[in-house]
């Protein structure tokens, strides 16, 4: 899947905040996320939309470093994070649920 969100003389204007290059998550044998490239300009406010199953929690959580992405690469404002812990990015997360990690106490979240 290619993103293209901005027309060509503005890309050149602004600074790519988050991008994703050539971005694939395998899950055992399933596929969930395959060669996805996308860019997110600075001072953009960008959605995710898609049916069940199609790789737009996968996606956020690759960004976040919840997971790692099989092959390619995450990057946040030029730099690759792709294999940084969570806490070593400069993103947040909000979580639909309470439990972040249920396995893990409220101060270990």
């Amino acid at each position: 899947m290619k993103v293209e969100n901005r027309k060509p003389e503005q890309q050149k204007e602004q600074r790519v905040d988050v991008r994703l290059d050539g971005v694939r998550k395998l899950f055992g044998d399933t596929v969930a996320v395959d060669h996805v490239d996308l860019d997110v300009y600075e001072g953009e406010f960008f959605s995710f939309l898609g049916p069940s199953g199609s790789g737009k929690t996968t996606c956020l959580r690759m960004i976040a470093g919840f997971e790692e992405p099989t092959a390619g690469r995450v990057l946040l404002r030029g730099k690759d994070v792709s294999r940084l812990a969570p806490y070593d990015r400069d993103v947040n997360t909000v979580f639909q649920d309470y439990a972040l990690f249920p396995n893990m106490t409220v101060l270990e979240n």
